[in-house]
Formats: structure tokens, C-alpha cells, sequence
């Protein structure tokens, strides 16, 4: 939500919620557990504000349109794909470790990012010729 600053109190007040898995001072993250609730009491009718309220949110939260929001998106992900997602955006970038290679390796390494480095120049040159 746009303008939303949470204060060090009601940080400190969400995170000891068990449905609360990170608060910043824009942001609430919740738990897989709280997601399935919220959509099984969203499917017995229950409102937004009333699951909120169930789940023992600071009434701040309640009486905003944070719960209306957030099940709309917990419904339209698990439309999508599934409302559980555990994996990151990107994969991590794999760092090379040439302390632990052998000088074979090394040479191997060395010779195959020239040869990239070969083909991406003739690429390039194709372009402004």
C-alpha cells in the first residue's frame, strides 16, 4: 500500500503475530500457514476484515484496506500459480573458486572464456560491417 509507514511499535507489535513472517516499515510478509487459512475461511464466505480479525491482526490493520487487498492477491496467485512461492526471483550467481583449481582446470577456464570472448567479437563485428 502507497504511504503506508509502519512505526517501531506496531513493527514490533506484528511480528509476534505467528501469521507474520517479516514486517518492515512498507511491507508484512505472512506465512504459508496464514495464506491457506485465509483462503479456506475466504471460501466459507467469511470477509476480509473478519479473517483478519480471526487471525488476531492489531485492529489498524483490520480497519485498513490492507486485509481487502491481500486476500484479492492470495486469490488471484493461487488462480495463477501457486499462492506458496519458495523460490527466488533470479537463481544466484555461482562465484568460481581458483583457489581450490587445479592449473589444468585454470588453463581450461582461461581457454574457454576466449574463446567466448572470440565469438562474441565476431558478433559484434558482423553488426558494423
Amino acid at each position: 500500500m502507497a504511504g503506508i509507514k509502519y512505526t517501531k511499535f506496531q513493527i514490533q507489535e506484528l511480528k509476534t503475530n505467528k501469521y507474520v513472517k517479516t514486517v518492515t516499515e512498507k511491507y508484512i510478509t505472512y506465512t504459508d500457514e496464514f495464506k491457506v487459512k485465509a483462503l479456506e475461511l475466504d471460501k466459507k464466505y467469511f470477509l476480509p476484515r473478519e479473517i483478519f480479525k480471526i487471525c488476531d491482526f492489531p485492529e489498524y490493520i483490520v480497519n485498513s484496506l490492507i486485509p481487502k487487498e491481500t486476500l484479492k492477491r492470495f486469490r488471484r496467485l493461487s488462480k495463477e500459480k501457486s499462492l506458496i512461492w519458495n523460490k527466488k526471483w533470479r537463481p544466484k550467481v555461482k562465484k568460481i573458486d581458483f583457489d581450490n583449481m587445479t592449473k589444468d582446470q585454470y588453463i581450461e577456464y582461461l581457454e574457454t572464456k576466449l574463446a567466448y570472448y572470440e565469438e562474441m567479437k565476431k558478433y559484434i563485428d558482423s553488426w558494423f560491417s
